[in-house]
């Protein structure tokens, strides 16, 4: 016997005011989950910025570190009374750095010195190239002895006491030669830090670096050395009663006996490549003798070292 069975359900939907508050809160957690990426991009990005700003200031620090250091051992060891050989010495001319010969690199009796923000009376670092801070100048020979010997750099041959300064080319005359005792040669350093333009450009802006002139042929010559430093500031610590331990602090400009100087406070600031429109730098910074407050949107580090100059 057939039964027929009547079964009624009953669905039901959204109404149009819970679809509307389930959009409204679907787009509220999207633009909170939006939020918190950005965020989290930004703080990578920032902590990117920032390691890479403190590797260029490391690397910057270690360089400046071994060339004062051994400009330092140089300056009180080296004898300058028993420099001759087939060169001489040239005399203490604080701003001859002419590319057309080397009498800037056999300024060994300047072992260091500074400028105070200004290339105009320095010839091989030109105003064009120039762009923000002091310069630092070092000279040394060597610590390493050279075996093949460069026919255009300049060379110290010496046996503790003596010395003979030559041009790769004359190695061999007497006049380099003739001393007593085991001898050891070695390639003359010259080194001036400064900040120049990097001839490179992000969003139309200048991309600053570290350079330094170096000896190449016996003659001056420009070598970039690292990208983002943007500012280079020196104070010297000047020791006049020769305890070792310097009495005052002063810029480049004011240094009167260069002999006298027993530490070397570097300033640096370190710049981003490249601006970051959602980042504003209203900082002022003391470097030195300047204050500078760059309001812009690059991203920025300042760094200070102090290195000693004397043993």
């Amino acid at each position: 016997m057939l039964k027929n069975s009547c079964h009624s359900s009953h669905s039901s939907g959204f109404t149009l005011i819970e679809v509307m508050i389930s959009l409204a809160l679907g787009l509220f957690l999207l633009a909170m989950g939006m939020q918190a990426l950005l965020l989290i991009n930004k703080t990578f990005i920032d902590v990117k910025q920032s390691a890479r700003m403190q590797e260029t200031a490391r690397f910057a620090f270690e360089l400046l570190r071994q060339d004062l250091k051994q400009s330092s051992y140089w300056a009180d060891v080296l004898s300058f009374s028993e420099i001759s050989g087939s060169l001489n010495v040239s005399d203490i001319n604080l701003t001859s750095c002419l590319e057309g010969g080397n009498s800037w690199g056999k300024q060994l009796q300047q072992s260091i010195y500074g400028l105070n923000d200004s290339a105009s009376s320095y010839a091989c670092v030109s105003n064009d190239d120039y762009l923000n801070g002091d310069i630092l100048t070092v000279r040394y020979p060597e610590l390493q002895a050279s075996f093949n010997i460069d026919n255009e750099q300049l060379y110290l041959r010496s046996n503790g006491t003596e010395h003979r300064l030559f041009l790769g080319a004359d190695k061999n005359l007497v006049s380099n030669t003739n001393l007593a005792l085991a001898t050891i040669t070695q390639q003359i350093i010259s080194h001036s830090f400064y900040v120049g333009d990097s001839k490179r450009r992000c969003n139309g802006h200048i991309v600053p670096s570290l350079y330094w002139q170096t000896l190449v042929n016996g003659r001056p010559q420009q070598e970039e050395l690292l990208s983002g430093v943007e500012q280079l500031q020196l104070q010297f610590g000047v020791d006049q009663d020769l305890d070792s331990s310097p009495e005052q602090y002063l810029n480049p400009s004011q240094v009167i006996n260069w002999q006298q100087i027993s530490s070397i406070k570097v300033d640096l600031l370190v710049r981003s490549k490249c601006p970051d429109l959602s980042h504003k730098d209203n900082n002022l910074y003391v470097l030195g003798d300047i204050q500078y407050q760059p309001k812009d949107n690059f991203h920025r580090q300042f760094y200070s070292y102090s290195f000693n100059y004397k043993h």
